[in-house]
């Protein structure tokens, strides 16, 4: 007992005195990544809570952070520019005198300041002493619009000093104007989107019903940011989080892909070493680099009023200052500071010298990485883009399938496949042209000794077996189909069971085509997501109900067809896939992305066969004409989608009796 106790003593002592290396427990938020299946993972604290630094400011909407580490905060509330040097203490305040409520803040590389002034409507320009050098109202151009307003909200500046304004409930883009407040022109413009339901409307409705409904414009831009190369980006709040920030090009065309984003993103920042970062309403944090890859997600909003440090409650503004991430909280009049952890450190280090071209330098970095977070996925690609300039194809194969990268798997398979070739595509010809001779020969010899003709006899034997001659007749489709039919209805050939049979083989064909797929073709990044139970009721289901809605639609619709034709048809309509699909899957391992056209066509011949040979079978089982047959097929696809329909309506319902008797259940149980 006292040897025990002593141990648990001294277990004590040292889980005291060992510092804990993890700043997890100190963050409020948790932290994630892109993982595999473009999912969010949890990884490492990326940034720790450092400050909150409390400032003399109110309802403040916008700062900026100049290269030496001063801010400008548009002090709104207030109406003036707040100047605060890297000790968070207030060295100056500017235009108490003429702002009345500035909402956006920029200052260039001279240190002239310029604010958009939300009260005023319009754009202020100052000196670096905060003198007052131009007021800049509504351009007048005609180009601007006649009844368009001028509400600017937000700006930055480029380096030929032209200014870009966020002009709210501007659909035209950002307003663009040169420092004497002419007008240049819209740029950057977001699309709007058409709905089913828009093109509906616009197909079938007169110009006269369409003008009572809301006009579909694209939404205004509600924040925006200029990167040291004079990209513009634009985060439009209220829009799909996939589509939320924009990169716009010279010409104003958006270059950035879709996301993992917010649709309530308040500002965004990018910093002269290409990371991107963006605050929401919600507190949360998402840094991306340069080509949109979401590096990381975190923080959190202080919903309790606790305020724990590093939580967000109304954040307006975010900036970068070297290693750190300042994010301008309007409600708590404060700066919250985050500082960048180690992790964070060697994924920035990695990632900048990964986007410069420097693979091979990066890759110990990003292996660095996987140390800490093995499911950090985006260090596969990077890895695998080193072992690919390396020429070391094998290893970037493994790692591209790691990072489910399909087009760096392509390239580098494709090259490695061409060393193949190369070493054996000789002998491998050879070999081919030797078969091709011997098979002549035997063949010849066969005819004049007959050595194959018992074993011939024995398979034309086999053919008394009722499913032995079911399956030989499955081949009689492939020439003549509609006598095949025929044959069918008049219970001549064929069985029940025989086309249950090809319904599990149809399954089994299914389940092992996904297993075999190449993984450049293969729907599912790793076969372990492959949900077998799922793969086999879609299957089943998609048979059931085509064969139920259309015996049900033939019923109605004079089919002379038997359930038992409509079963049996069906199944061997579906030969093509039973016979092919697993081939096709098989060549699909040996093409690359050169070759899609292969495989896409390859499929599309096998789909194509099987609605032709379901037309026929209709046709040829239910007495059809062409007209008849087709009307019958549409017929029966509209009711197959209205019992998926009903069969959804109905789980919905029956979900909701089931919680209500539970509630009524546990709340008996607790007056009990």
């Amino acid at each position: 007992m006292k040897k025990k106790l002593s141990f648990v003593i001294a277990m004590t002592v040292i889980l005291i005195l060992v510092p804990n290396s993890q700043a997890v427990a100190d963050s409020p938020y948790t932290t994630w990544a892109y993982g595999p299946n473009g999912e969010l993972v949890l990884t490492q604290d990326a940034y720790s809570p450092y400050a909150e630094i409390d400032l003399p400011i109110k309802s403040a909407e916008d700062m900026f952070i100049t290269p030496e580490g001063e801010i400008y905060i548009a002090d709104t509330g207030n109406s003036r520019i707040v100047r605060v040097n890297k000790d968070f203490e207030i060295i100056a305040s500017y235009g108490e005198d003429f702002l009345q409520s500035p909402s956006g803040v920029f200052v260039d590389k001279s240190g002239t300041i310029y604010v958009a002034d939300s009260k005023k409507n319009a754009v202020i320009i100052m000196d670096n002493d905060g003198n007052l050098m131009k007021e800049l109202g509504r351009p007048v151009e005609p180009l601007f619009g006649k009844s368009r307003d001028f509400l600017p909200r937000k700006i930055v500046v480029d380096a030929r000093e032209n200014l870009y304004v966020i002009s709210e409930g501007s659909v035209d883009g950002v307003v663009q104007m040169n420092t004497n407040g002419n007008f240049i022109g819209y740029f950057a413009a977001n699309t709007a989107e058409m709905s089913l339901r828009m093109v509906l409307q616009r197909t079938f409705l007169t110009e006269e019903q369409l003008a009572q409904f809301i006009r579909n414009e694209a939404a205004s831009p509600s924040n925006l940011a200029i990167d040291n190369q004079g990209m513009l980006y634009t985060i439009t709040a209220g829009t799909t989080p996939q589509k939320s920030i924009r990169k716009f090009n010279i010409a104003g065309i958006n270059i950035f892909p879709e996301i993992i984003g917010s649709n309530n993103f308040r500002d965004i920042d990018v910093s002269d070493s290409g990371l991107v970062m963006a605050v929401d309403a919600d507190g949360h944090i998402y840094e991306y680099d340069i080509t949109g890859v979401l590096l990381f997600q975190f923080g959190a909003k202080d919903t309790s009023g606790n305020q724990r440090m590093g939580t967000l409650t109304n954040p307006t503004a975010i900036g970068r200052h070297q290693d750190n991430i300042y994010v301008l909280d309007k409600e708590k009049n404060a700066i919250v500071v985050y500082s960048t952890t180690a992790f964070a450190q060697t994924v920035h280090a990695g990632t900048r010298l990964y986007l410069e071209g420097f693979y091979e330098e990066a890759k110990p970095y990003f292996e660095e990485v996987l140390n800490y977070n093995g499911l950090f996925i985006t260090s596969y690609k990077a890895i695998a883009d080193a072992y690919f300039k390396e020429e070391n194809y094998a290893k970037a194969l493994e790692y591209y399938r790691y990072a489910e990268d399909r087009n760096g798997y392509s390239q580098a398979y494709w090259e490695m496949r061409n060393v193949v070739l190369q070493t054996y595509l000789s002998p491998a010809l050879m070999g081919i042209i030797g078969l091709s001779i011997l098979r002549g020969g035997v063949n010849k010899l066969n005819r004049r000794y007959k050595w194959f003709d018992p074993i011939g006899a024995w398979f034309r034997d086999l053919t008394r077996f009722k499913l032995v001659d079911d399956f030989i007749f499955m081949f009689r489709f492939i020439g003549k189909p509609a006598d095949s039919f025929y044959y069918i209805k008049k219970d001549k050939r064929g069985s029940l069971i025989f086309a249950l049979i090809i319904f599990v083989w149809i399954g089994v064909v299914r389940v092992l085509s996904l297993y075999w797929t190449g993984f450049v073709f293969n729907p599912y990044a790793s076969t372990s997501d492959i949900r077998i139970e799922n793969e086999i009721l879609m299957v089943f289901g998609i048979i059931a109900l085509w064969i139920t809605a259309n015996y049900l639609v033939s019923t109605i619709s004079d089919g002379e067809g038997r359930v038992k034709d409509v079963i049996i048809g069906t199944a061997y309509s579906l030969f093509p896939y039973a016979l092919f699909a697993l081939p096709i899957a098989l060549l699909s391992r040996v093409l690359t992305f050169n070759e899609a056209f292969v495989y896409s066509f390859s499929q599309t011949i096998m789909y194509a066969w099987i609605v032709m040979m379901l037309f026929i079978m209709v046709m040829e089982i239910h007495n059809y004409f062409f007209s008849d047959t087709l009307r019958n097929v549409l017929i029966t696809i509209f009711a197959m989608a209205l019992f998926v329909l009903t069969g959804y309506i109905l789980s919905v319902l029956f979900g909701q009796l089931f919680d209500f008797i539970s509630a009524i259940i546990q709340e008996l149980g607790l007056r009990g």
